[in-house]
């Protein structure tokens, strides 16, 4: 091989098919009559005799990967100018400060073959043969996490590409992101969507690193600071990765020639990605107003301008009474339930005797109890920020009453934002559109019924004008919830 690159590339002579070496696999690209460099015939070359000893499909990745580093930008990726309210802050620079490992970690291009963004990340030479998810800070405590990443450190190498520059790893962000809300049936809906033959989970459901784990500052509460690295969220995701490699489909072009891609995507659904932005102190950004500067969805837009969100949501009141039977602690009652509503809607308006709705809605001091937080049911000040930052075309919102009404439906209009292809299986089908319940009320708590005629009243009174901005905001009076009934499954 190295005779006939050498050979070639000293002659520059015209590759035809009389001086290309037959392939009996029928892996070998179509010759084509044209004047190569001699880089270029070295790469034919190899290709075509690899081909003889079945080795095409390797070598041609190891051929992608070197054309792929050769080719991409060292710049950190960015989506254009950002600018914070009022101050005019350019968001994207002032992240890059902020946090300059995610952006140095996660490259500017992805690999133009495959559908989901990934690239190749060079692995130093001394840890080609070590495990890298030994000192790993999450998921220890999760035992089929932890067998999945033994079974993926002992295979480490074996999927790592080789070129004369070096080892190299698959690496990938998810396509798509769930990004909530807590007790809207995004478990339901992520297991729906990993049943697709073209969609691979990662090792978590919901990693919450975006909101809560990325960033290097104390978060503002009475959560406590639990950093871990963007090479660790992103290792949640080399399973994927792998499958995401190994999946690949051949079409034929215009013109003949074979292209092969790499259609699989990946996801992941962490509740708490639309609302949760406590990681973010007003005074980092030097804004004098009582509102949040900068949302997690500026990290997205800064980092990955091009993903894909997906927002279920169902009637406030009813999300609010089923987060209550799920994290309540000690003796839970529908007479409790009420009581806390009632604390929590004086908090709020008090809050805004003097403050915006806004400021009140982000604010990470305002006494709320954990198990009734009244705030995450205003969906339209959530997603009004996240439509300012990214086009309607990017996230796709649905209530979870349509999909418990309506599976088929609306698990459609999810694979087509997603532009995933049509499921063939049965058994695929029915994983995926069949009429179920995933969830419902821990048996401890069936006794409890439904919330009191009086709570529902008062939660109904309170969120009736946010519901109406919401439905005004996406055009749908659905999102107005006046016909529907109680929900008692969580």
């Amino acid at each position: 091989m190295g005779a006939f690159g050498r050979e070639a590339a000293s002659t520059g002579e015209l590759m035809t098919s009389s001086n290309t070496p037959s392939c009996s696999s029928g892996l070998c690209p179509k010759p084509q009559t044209h004047l190569l460099s001699g880089k270029c015939l070295l790469l034919v070359a190899c290709v075509t005799l690899a081909c003889v000893y079945g080795y095409a499909s390797k070598l041609t990745e190891m051929i992608r990967v070197t054309a792929w580093s050769a080719s991409k930008s060292t710049e950190p990726v960015t989506s254009g100018d950002q600018t914070t309210r009022g101050n005019g802050i350019n968001v994207t620079k002032k992240l890059m400060t902020l946090e300059p490992v995610i952006f140095a970690e996660i490259p500017r291009q992805t690999l133009p073959n495959y559908k989901n963004p990934c690239w190749y990340e060079k692995v130093p030479e001394t840890e080609v043969d070590s495990n890298p998810y030994k000192s790993h800070k999450t998921c220890h405590a999760h035992i089929k996490t932890m067998k999945s990443r033994k079974k993926m450190a002992k295979h480490f190498r074996d999927g790592l590409i080789h070129n004369d520059t070096g080892h190299f790893r698959l690496r990938c962000l998810p396509y798509f992101y769930i990004i909530g809300m807590p007790k809207c049936g995004t478990s339901d809906l992520y297991l729906r969507l990993t049943k697709h033959p073209d969609v691979v989970g990662g090792l978590k459901k919901e990693p919450h690193w975006w909101t809560r784990r990325c960033f290097s500052r104390q978060m503002a509460g009475d959560i406590p600071n639990v950093t871990v690295p963007v090479r660790e969220y992103l290792d949640l995701f080399d399973g994927a990765a792998s499958t995401i490699k190994s999946r690949i489909k051949k079409s034929l072009t215009s013109s003949g020639q074979e292209v092969v891609n790499h259609d699989v995507i990946t996801g992941e659904a962490s509740v708490s990605t639309l609302y949760d932005n406590r990681r973010w102190g007003r005074e980092v950004w030097n804004v004098s107003s009582n509102e949040p500067a900068v949302l997690v969805a500026n990290l997205f837009k800064a980092v990955q301008p091009h993903a894909r969100f997906i927002l279920t949501i169902r009637d406030p009141a009813e999300r609010l009474y089923s987060e209550y039977l799920y994290f309540g602690n000690g003796k839970k009652s529908a007479a409790t339930f009420h009581k806390n509503v009632i604390t929590a809607i004086d908090g709020f308006n008090n809050c805004l005797k003097n403050n915006s709705v806004r400021s009140c809605t982000y604010e990470p001091n305002l006494t709320e109890m954990q198990s009734v937080r009244l705030r995450l049911g205003l969906y339209g000040v959530y997603l009004r920020d996240w439509f300012a930052i990214f086009p309607p075309g990017q996230i796709l919102v649905q209530r979870m009453e349509d999909r418990s009404e309506d599976p088929r439906g609306t698990m459609t209009r999810v694979l087509d934002f997603l532009q995933l292809g049509p499921v063939e299986s049965t058994s695929q089908k029915d994983a995926i559109f069949s009429l179920k319940k995933e969830h419902s009320r821990r048996p401890t708590d069936v006794w409890l019924g439904p919330m009191l005629p009086e709570t529902r009243r008062i939660l109904n009174e309170f969120y009736r004008p946010y519901n109406r901005q919401l439905a005004a905001l996406l055009n749908d009076s659905r999102f107005l919830w006046q016909k529907d009934v109680s929900v008692e499954e969580s």
